[in-house]
């Protein structure tokens, strides 16, 4: 009770709540609530009114005198207030409180705390009002995007209320604005909703400007942002040109941002869904009976009424859909592939360690040049998991060919050798191999229609052995000699003038 009458009796005297509080050691709440019961006239016992009047007796007449005549609390002397020349310079510069109240410390002789420096300092410079200034565009010129909460609706997986995404596109001229609520969004969901909205406008406008979110921009920055590349090759397929905000300047896109909280507001504040379809269904409904009827408080005209105006200037959409696809880096393996959907697809042998670029998409799969973005690669989607796609050109040299292959290059020689080289492989299996290497090196060495014959006799007798057919032409065939004259090698005379000249020192 003593220290109550103690606050009652300053208040009196006119001392302020944060000078009260550093005498007496209450927090500011506690003698802001004394204060407001005294100011209630609420009934305060004897001792109180006698010490308070003990108290203004003691106060100097001249205090009294020179007090200032006003209903509210006396403000104390800020304690900075002897260097307001000193402080006032060095805010000017722009310097912040910490760096002036080091400079009065060390400098000046302030004795004061860094608070009361930061106070002052704050009174000094003051509010400056930001003034905006508005953005006006032509018809079909721009479009805004933003993201927002929708209205509490019922999870299909937990059973529990929680808010949706809410989409919000809105034409920069007449205002019109398409909306829609999803659970989710990633970056194709991001790039049809934008495609809806254009269904939903029958047009596209010229430029569209939005936020720096992970779906449209990857990096944001001032000057060179970098776009997600599905949605900007999507904005490319309907002719629209993405402008990217400033970072932390969501002012730009002011239309959008009084669209997303005109829809809170107005049509979803205080609602339930009992699902996305019906709040969505909610939304198309109260947007064609409500939000296109009103007249809009800053151009003064119908909503939909503009919109009429506008829809002309749109760019038409396009006669084919945007085929959607995943993009993701992958690194080709040293036996020259890549891994993508459990599936293993070919890239070229330089590639083999890098990591390249990789297009999925619904029925085919595209490899990328990382460094200039070239197609390398492109093959259709594995059917299996597991299955390889192999490109012919990227098998290395020293990979062996398949049997089949072999087989159908023996068989061009003629029907003795095909008809070997098909039992061998119907007998042996893949062991027939080296047999069928064997046969090539048999047509190297002999003439073609010797070894045709050799093989002939060999199959008709029933025997199929390499070795029958070596010891056959080795009897009744002989080996081709070594070509003298050949397309690409000079003849030895050359060879001849050549050397006699330089023995003579002659320089040809």
């Amino acid at each position: 009770m003593t220290e109550r009458e103690t606050i009652l009796s300053l208040l009196r005297l006119g001392w302020s709540e944060r000078r009260i509080a550093l005498e007496t050691g209450h927090h500011r709440a506690t003698i802001r609530r004394i204060g407001g019961e005294m100011a209630a006239g609420q009934s305060v016992p004897e001792v109180a009114t006698d010490l308070a009047a003990t108290a203004e007796q003691n106060v100097p007449e001249v205090a009294t005198a020179c007090a200032p005549e006003r209903s509210g609390p006396l403000r104390s002397r800020s304690a900075c207030e002897p260097h307001r020349t000193f402080v006032e310079a060095e805010a000017g510069k722009g310097r912040n409180a910490a760096a002036i109240y080091q400079d009065l410390v060390e400098h000046h002789g302030y004795t004061g705390a860094y608070n009361a420096v930061k106070r002052f300092v704050s009174k000094l410079r003051g509010s400056t009002p930001k003034v905006s200034c508005r953005f006006e565009t032509e018809p079909g010129q721009e479009a805004q995007v933003d993201y927002g909460e929708g209205a509490l609706t019922r999870d299909p997986r937990t059973g529990k209320y929680r808010r949706p995404r809410l989409f919000v596109m809105t034409l920069g001229n007449s205002r019109h604005a398409f909306r829609k609520v999803v659970w989710k969004s990633s970056t194709e969901t991001w790039c049809r909703l934008h495609e809806e909205a254009f269904a939903y406008f029958s047009g596209a406008p010229r430029t569209i400007r939005l936020d720096n979110l992970k779906e449209g921009v990857i990096k944001p920055d001032i000057y060179d942002p970098v776009l997600n590349a599905l949605y900007a090759k999507m904005l490319s397929h309907h002719g629209v040109v993405p402008l990217p905000c400033r970072p932390y300047a969501p002012d730009l896109k002011g239309k959008v941002e009084s669209a997303v909280g005109y829809t809170q507001k107005t049509a979803l504040k205080g609602r339930r869904f009992e699902s996305i379809d019906e709040q969505n269904v909610f939304l198309f409904r109260w947007n064609e009976r409500w939000a296109a009827t009103r007249i809009h408080g800053t151009t003064k005209q119908q909503v939909r009424a503009m919109f009429e105006a506008e829809r002309p200037f749109l760019q038409p959409l396009p006669t084919t859909r945007f085929e959607y696809y995943r993009i993701c880096e992958r690194t080709v393996h040293f036996d020259g592939y890549i891994e993508a959907e459990s599936a293993y697809y070919s890239a070229p042998p330089r590639y083999v360690g890098r990591k390249v670029i990789v297009h999925i998409g619904r029925l085919w799969l595209r490899i990328l040049d990382p460094a200039t973005h070239e197609c390398i690669r492109e093959f259709p989607m594995a059917t299996r998991k597991g299955q390889r796609r192999t490109n012919e050109a990227d098998r290395p040299k020293q990979t062996p060919p398949q049997i089949e292959n072999l087989v159908a290059r023996i068989a061009g020689v003629g029907s003795g050798c095909a008809a070997l080289a098909q039992r061998l492989l119907d007998e042996r299996g893949s062991e027939s191999m080296r047999a069928l290497f064997g046969m090539l090196d048999l047509l190297r060495r002999y003439d073609a229609n010797a070894v045709d014959s050799a093989c002939l006799f060999a199959t008709t007798s029933g025997i199929a052995s390499l070795r029958f057919v070596r010891t056959y032409l080795a009897h009744h065939a002989t080996p081709t000699k070594l070509k003298t004259e050949h397309r690409i090698i000079p003849g030895i005379e050359t060879y001849t003038t050549h050397f006699t000249t330089l023995t003579q020192g002659v320089t040809p």
